[in-house]
C-alpha cells in the first residue's frame, strides 16, 4: 500500500496486530471523540447512543475520563450487556422505551455529554435533548448526506451546545501510541470487542453481521 508519511505511525513490536488494527479507525473515533473533540471531564455524566464498535469505544473513553455515570443507549439487548462489560453504568433500551425520558429519570436535569454513534437523524436530535443546560452532544456517526436534523431553538437558550467530530479529532502520531499504551496498562479493553475473528474470504458474512448488529467487531485475519 502506498501511503503518505504523515498517515504511519510505528507501534510497539508487542503489540498484537489483530487488537492494534480496532485502533486504527473506529476506537480512535469513539475514545477520542470523547477525550479530544468534547473534552469529558471527571465527576461528570455521560450518554451514548449507539453501542456498536464506536459507541462502545466512546463508552470506554468516558472511563477513561472519569466519568461517574455512563449510560448506553441501544435497541440490542446483547449489545447494551457488552456495554455494561466495557463500562457503562445504566443502559437504555431504546426499543421500549423513550430514551430522553429515561435518561432524565436517571439524571434529573439531564447529561453533561452526550454522543450520537450510529449515524441516525433522530438519535442525533435525542443526544441534544437529553442534555442538562450546559451541555454538549457531539455527533459521530455518519449521518447521511443531505439529511437535517432539527432541534430545539429555545433550548440553545440555555446554552445547550451540538458539535462534530472527525475520526475523534485525533493526532494520529500522538494519539495511536497513547491508545497502545491504554491498553497494555488495562485501561482500553480491545480484546472484549473482538466479537469474531475470519479470514478474507468471509469479508461478506463479516459486513452482513456488523449491519446486522450481531457483532462488535469482526477482525479478518492473513494467517
Amino acid at each position: 500500500m502506498l501511503v503518505h508519511e504523515s498517515g504511519l505511525v510505528k507501534v510497539r513490536d508487542d503489540m498484537p496486530l489483530d487488537r492494534g488494527a480496532l485502533i486504527g479507525c473506529g476506537v480512535t473515533t469513539g475514545v477520542g471523540a470523547v477525550l479530544n473533540t468534547a473534552r469529558v471531564e471527571a465527576g461528570t455524566t455521560v450518554a451514548v447512543y449507539g453501542a456498536g464498535g464506536v459507541g462502545l469505544a466512546a463508552i470506554q473513553g468516558a472511563v477513561i475520563a472519569g466519568a461517574r455515570m455512563i449510560i448506553a443507549v441501544d435497541v440490542i439487548a446483547h449489545k447494551l450487556q457488552t456495554a455494561r462489560q466495557l463500562g457503562a453504568t445504566h443502559t437504555v433500551d431504546a426499543s421500549t422505551v423513550d430514551p430522553v425520558k429515561a435518561i432524565r429519570e436517571l439524571t434529573g436535569p439531564g447529561v453533561d455529554y452526550a454522543f450520537e454513534a450510529i449515524g441516525l437523524k433522530k438519535a442525533a436530535e435525542q443526544a441534544f435533548e437529553c442534555l442538562r443546560p450546559g451541555g454538549t452532544a457531539t455527533i459521530v456517526g455518519m449521518i447521511p448526506v443531505g439529511q437535517k436534523i432539527e432541534l430545539d431553538g429555545p433550548s440553545f437558550l440555555r446554552e445547550k451546545k451540538v458539535q462534530g467530530c472527525s475520526m475523534g479529532s485525533n493526532r494520529f502520531k500522538v494519539d495511536m501510541p497513547r491508545y497502545v499504551e491504554l491498553y497494555r496498562q488495562g485501561k482500553l479493553k480491545l480484546d472484549e470487542m473482538i466479537t469474531r475473528r475470519g479470514r478474507l474470504e468471509d469479508v461478506n458474512e463479516a459486513f452482513r453481521a456488523m449491519k446486522a448488529g450481531e457483532v462488535a467487531r469482526t477482525v479478518l485475519m492473513f494467517n
